[in-house]
């Protein structure tokens, strides 16, 4: 899923880099009826060309528009790294990287090794979305992020939302019509061009993050394409489109929970830290933790951060109970009560990022949020701010795709999907994954003992054999939890 936003922050970093690659939808509304196919569309030829060691390179042509598939077109970047044993080969394993917004490419090259059991059977292919790195990236015009918004206090002002606006029009001028073009949907359109331009019957698909989104969309506009899938650290399907009756007009990660999930998983790793005699923040680390954030007031933004990437993996926490520590000293008793931040902590998001979250969640209004910050800081003072405006600029992003897909996700698969998640997943909770597990047609949850975001960051021996054996004979039923480490 994805981290917390700040506003100001984001403003800046999208100005330094405006062509990146990283995870939403615009405001509530009505689509129109999504084009469920690929519409006709030609099936590109692909050149593959050694590009590095095993590795193989081509580019993939897929229309723009797929209402209109003989028009515009543009070029996607693809990666193929072949099976070693062709005479026992499945077929092709598509992995994505989540995000929204990370490139296929550079990852599968970096990260193959994880897959080494299954390199006999299964060509590996990884592609980077429409909109992202090699694919014809999102360009954003400049536009005055010097003027980025200073809220202070839980009420939002019309200078916030203002600002927050900026990004999503200056991408619209940096990369026009393309921009009306970019969901996850029509990302999964491509794939089945790629699948058709292999000569593959069906495609196995593993997600990490937000790449557990693009599957399940695959896998439900192609079901009979779809041969197995693992998700890995999986988003709850609803609650990114739509979000249940009831919540619609929450913001996507409240309605995900996940500032319940962060503090839990925070929480875990302070009571494991207070269970040892050398723990830097003594035996009631809970409560000095918390001390240290209120002490920060508005200003906490930087130590959230800090909180927040220790969270994503367990070999950070020491380090992080060692910083606690040392501001502890000068930390007065809280009672638990934290300030508002007067710039919620989050990492910058690309435009990439903006572009697929923005156009494939239903975003609320800005009203809407500034009611959420209320309660989120309420029941979750450290990091509930943050929560609640990490798409503060979907609200009013400029190009929603018609042909977005919102479910519904239960199309009968001919497999059960493998859903593994980490116990303590401060980003994609395991509540989530429970959530579309009840959602997909059929699956199978496994929870992975730690604390960290995906198998990519709580690695897990046991779960690394379990999708393993899963993905050569999707038949099969895998434990249902898993020990960390090796």
């Amino acid at each position: 899923m994805r981290p917390p936003a700040l506003l100001a922050v984001l403003l800046l970093a999208l100005v330094a880099g405006c062509a990146g690659a990283s995870h939403g939808p615009g405001r509530a509304g009505t689509p129109g009826s999504p084009m469920m196919g690929t519409n006709g569309a030609p099936v590109p030829a692909l050149g593959w060309q050694a590009c590095g060691g095993a590795f193989e390179c081509a580019d993939v042509t897929v229309p723009v528009d797929y209402r209109q598939p003989g028009a515009d077109t543009l070029e996607l970047a693809a990666v193929r790294l072949p099976a070693t044993d062709p005479a026992s080969r499945i077929g092709t394993l598509v992995v994505n990287y989540g995000g929204p917004g990370s490139p296929g490419t550079s990852n599968l090259r970096r990260l193959s090794g994880r897959f080494d059991a299954l390199r006999a059977r299964f060509d590996l292919v990884a592609v980077d979305p429409r909109g992202v790195g090699g694919s014809a990236p999102v360009t954003c015009a400049p536009f005055g992020a010097d003027r980025g918004p200073q809220p202070v206090g839980p009420a939002r002002t019309p200078a916030f939302w203002a600002s927050a606006a900026e990004p999503g029009r200056a991408c619209l001028a940096g990369t026009g019509e393309r921009l009306r073009h970019l969901s996850t949907a029509n990302a999964a359109r491509d794939l089945d061009l790629v699948r058709q331009a292999l000569g593959e019957e069906t495609l196995s698909l593993y997600g990490y993050s937000y790449g557990t989104y693009s599957a399940a969309t695959y896998a439900n506009l192609f079901p009979g394409r779809t041969r197995a899938m693992v998700l890995d650290g999986s988003l709850d399907l609803v609650a990114n489109a739509t979000g249940a009756p009831g919540t619609e007009r929450t913001p996507v990660d409240v309605r995900a929970g996940v500032s319940a999930a962060w503090e839990e998983a925070f929480g875990v790793a302070l009571d494991r830290c207070a269970a040892t005699p050398t723990c830097p923040l003594g035996p009631d680390a809970r409560a000095r933790a918390t001390d240290v954030v209120a002490a920060a007031g508005p200003s906490s933004a930087d130590l959230v951060a800090r909180i927040d990437r220790a969270l994503q993996t367990e070999g950070r926490l020491p380090g992080l109970m060692r910083t606690l520590a040392a501001r502890a000293p000068g930390a007065p008793p809280s009672g638990g009560r934290v300030p508002l931040p007067a710039e919620p902590w989050a990492p910058p998001h690309s435009p990439s990022y903006l572009a697929i979250q923005c156009t494939d969640s239903v975003t609320p209004s800005a009203a809407d949020m500034d009611a959420a910050v209320v309660s989120e800081q309420a029941t979750h003072p450290i990091i509930g701010a943050s929560t609640a405006l990490n798409h503060a600029m979907c609200v009013d992003w400029p190009a929603i795709d018609p042909d977005r897909y919102l479910g519904p996700w239960n199309a009968p698969l001919p497999a059960p999907a493998l859903l593994v998640n980490s116990r303590w997943d401060p980003t994609t909770p395991l509540a989530d994954a429970r959530a579309a597990a009840s959602q997909l047609a059929a699956a199978h949850v496994l929870v992975v003992d730690a604390i960290g975001h995906t198998t990519l960051d709580a690695p897990s021996r046991c779960a690394t054999d379990a999708y393993t054996a899963y993905l050569l004979d999707p038949q099969v039923t895998p434990p249902e939890q898993c020990p960390a480490g090796p």
